[in-house]
């Protein structure tokens, strides 16, 4: 019999859903293993099955170009293809691999998929990526916030509805659980390790840096024994940062230089052994001497930071527009349900409320029926855009 662990929450608004789910940890508290936000604005195409066209055979990649409705073509391998497949001829396929910057997506045949009456391109059913988390971790609670968002889930999912409960506390969901600051730190490049160490994460184009510091870990054992222990503390954090920024393509690891190849090993172990429970295809090459592992992790959806940031400059990223909308209506919400009776006032640079009547409109609505009224604004150009306050009238 399986014995069901932990809690999965549920937020959002119209526009952006957000699912965590929250493990006991070794220490008896509650340890984020799992985070799913899902975002209207940029689509997660994985999982969807769709009745393609074939708009070229390439056979030096040999591999079929098949046109999705999506901006770029996706690829199928010909290996999975069904046989005599031709140039204009219609395909099922399912989405195996989200597209990215430059490529479209990976494709696989589904050969049970395929409706005679549709013309392709078409989309023939979307996949469900909140409810194959909920059903992938199976916890033992699922705390919904929001009457209506816990009806639908609760139909959708008919085999779950035991483990749906509305969620009826004096503060958001997330804020309660202390989710929010959490996400927040999982787009910041510094990641603090148990021990004093320090990971550095830096996306960019082509892949993704991790930098493993030593920073203030115990050197009292010596160097050599300080670089063993603190590569081992990062392998555990990087697995788990991976999963939560949802990290994907080429990750390139940069460990504390050790000193033996057995040492090297025990690392390499311990990093197999970190993501063996990985929802998505990861494999790993040996540790050079130097210290650097290759890791590539199947891209399943949109990282975190391309879902809720902005390129800035030649390196650095910043919160998007719309992301900082719907932050300001959680803290709205927040500060409502903390003073009733008193109406917010949502004070941002004007770029943000801008927002308010264009792409979170639905969002913005929701807020003002759930408030029984329509909350004040008050813009200021003059301060940064990520600067956000909620004041009370």
């Amino acid at each position: 019999m399986t014995v069901r662990r932990g809690r999965a929450l549920v937020d959002g608004w119209p526009g952006e859903t957000r699912a965590a789910v929250l493990a006991p940890a070794p220490d008896g508290d509650e340890a984020l293993v799992e985070l799913l936000v899902l975002r209207a604005d940029k689509p997660s195409y994985a999982g969807n099955l769709y009745l393609g066209r074939v708009s070229a055979l390439d056979r030096g990649l040999n591999a079929a170009f098949v046109e999705l409705g999506l901006a770029r073509s996706g690829l199928l391998p010909l290996k999975t293809a069904p046989a005599g497949l031709q140039e204009g001829a219609a395909v099922s396929v399912r989405v195996v691999r989200e597209p990215s910057a430059g490529k479209g997506a990976k494709l696989a045949h589904a050969p049970d998929g395929g409706e005679s009456h549709v013309k392709p391109p078409a989309l023939l059913a979307e996949a469900t990526p909140l409810l194959d988390l909920l059903r992938r971790v199976d916890p033992e609670r699922i705390l919904v916030e929001g009457a209506e968002r816990r009806r639908a889930l609760a139909d959708t999912a008919p085999d779950l509805q035991t483990r749906i409960e509305g969620y009826t506390g004096t503060k958001p969901l997330f804020e309660e659980a202390g989710l929010n600051a959490e996400i927040e730190a999982l787009l910041e490049p510094e990641v603090p390790l148990a021990g004093g160490g320090q990971l550095l994460i830096e996306p960019v184009r082509t892949l993704t840096a991790i930098d493993v510091d030593a920073g203030r870990a115990d050197a009292r054992g010596g160097r050599t024994r300080q670089a063993l222990e603190v590569n081992l503390d990062a392998v555990r954090e990087i697995a788990r940062q991976c999963r939560l920024r949802a990290l994907s393509g080429l990750i390139v690891v940069d460990f504390l230089e050790l000193e033996t190849k057995s040492e090297r090993q025990q690392v390499a172990n311990a990093l197999q052994a970190a993501f063996a429970d990985d929802s998505v295809a990861v494999s790993i090459s040996p540790m050079r001497a130097s210290g650097l592992v290759e890791i590539a992790r199947q891209r399943a959806r949109p990282p975190l930071h391309e879902l809720l940031s902005e390129p800035v400059g030649r390196a650095g990223r910043i919160a998007d527009t719309l992301s900082l909308a719907y932050d300001l209506l959680r803290r709205a919400w927040a500060e409502a349900l903390a003073n009733p009776g008193r109406t917010p006032v949502l004070k941002a640079h004007p770029d943000v409320l801008a927002e308010l009547d264009g792409r979170a409109d639905a969002a913005h609505a929701a807020l003002t029926r759930a408030l029984g009224r329509r909350p004040e604004r008050c813009g200021d150009p003059t301060r940064p855009r990520t600067v956000l306050d909620i004041l009370l009238a």
